[in-house]
């Protein structure tokens, strides 16, 4: 029996936790989701996901804890919730504010200089179509002030950007360290030629940035969402591009992230997915055939540092956790 076992563990990642975790326990490591692994039942007591892993509810019984390798830990609290089990559970907070804020920052920059283009472009060597537009004096709206939010209000305004910030609970600090004024969420997206969600998910943020929204934005801006895929509608994303209200969209989380990841493996075909689901995936393919488009695998936060950081923090909260039965870092439920 292994003391551990961790899912979606991706090399470099298994790389680092084999050097720091305690050596006096025995782990297993997969870059599989638990779904994925074909797992009947729990290899160890304790386990360690990312956000793609779907607990089997049949699993709670046998679970003693889970660890969370990431910042957002809803997954594991509606489970925890839906189930009713004592289940000791950690996350990670804080870990990756800066590289999540620097891959919007790379989208944003790619999306305004029209990279995608230049770079098929390049096979020709014609220069017709594009013409880009420079970051000094453009407009950024960053909606979720918290900490990715503030890196991304850090990096606009040293690269002399208008900045707007939207957010429930205004942080005297920002207005005080970058002169950043808040606003409403509406009057953000109408002045705003970038758009930038660092939303948590919430049962206020789930859908918040829907087509009724969004279309509000200036003809030919440019949406980002490092925050959580369920707060930005795919489909209204994609429509939002068909119309011209959005001019690019640069993407790293997805509403339906662990059903769209199945099917770009090649695990299910879209037919096998329940409704909803299926026209979100549906969505998420054809926004990845536009040049207007980036997507990502939901990998802003893998820096060499961040990853580190991750795998330290993991193994911390581990070795707590083996030896005291207590994790330094637990989500209340």
């Amino acid at each position: 029996m292994f003391s551990a076992v961790f899912y979606e563990a991706f090399e470099e990642e298994e790389k680092i936790l084999r050097k720091v975790l305690p050596k006096e326990f025995k782990y297993l490591f997969t870059w599989k989701t638990i779904q994925e692994s074909g797992h009947k039942s729990p290899p160890a007591k304790v386990i360690s996901t990312r956000t793609q892993s779907k607990f089997p509810i049949e699993w709670a019984d046998s679970l003693n804890a889970i660890i969370t390798r990431s910042t957002g830990y809803d997954h594991v609290s509606e489970y925890l919730t839906q189930t009713g089990a004592r289940i000791s559970a950690a996350y990670l907070p804080e870990y990756a504010a800066r590289p999540v804020a620097e891959q919007a920052l790379m989208m944003w920059t790619a999306l305004l200089r029209n990279l995608t283009v230049q770079r098929k472009s390049f096979e020709t060597f014609h220069r017709d179509g594009l013409t880009g537009r420079e970051i000094r004096n453009r407009r950024i709206t960053v909606i979720g002030v918290g900490h990715i939010g503030g890196e991304i209000v850090d990096i606009a305004h040293s690269l002399k950007m208008k900045i707007l910030g939207v957010d429930i609970k205004p942080r005297a600090e920002m207005k005080k360290q970058y002169g950043l004024k808040y606003v409403s969420l509406k009057e953000g997206l109408k002045n705003a030629d970038i758009a930038i969600c660092a939303l948590p998910l919430t049962g206020i943020t789930r859908g918040l940035l829907n087509y009724k929204i969004l279309k509000v934005m200036p003809g030919n801006s440019i949406f980002i969402n490092v925050g959580r895929g369920e707060v930005s509608p795919t489909q209204d994303l994609l429509k939002l591009l068909n119309e011209g209200i959005l001019g690019g969209i640069g993407l790293d989380v997805y509403d339906f992230e662990k059903e769209l990841a199945s099917v770009l493996r090649g695990g299910k075909k879209l037919s096998d997915l329940k409704p909803g689901a299926r026209e979100s995936v549906a969505a998420v393919l054809k926004l990845m055939r536009d040049p207007k488009v980036i997507l990502t695998p939901h990998n802003a936060f893998n820096t060499e540092e961040s990853v580190e950081r991750k795998s330290l923090r993991t193994a911390e909260n581990l070795a707590s956790y083996l030896k005291t039965g207590k994790f330094l870092t637990p989500i209340k439920v």
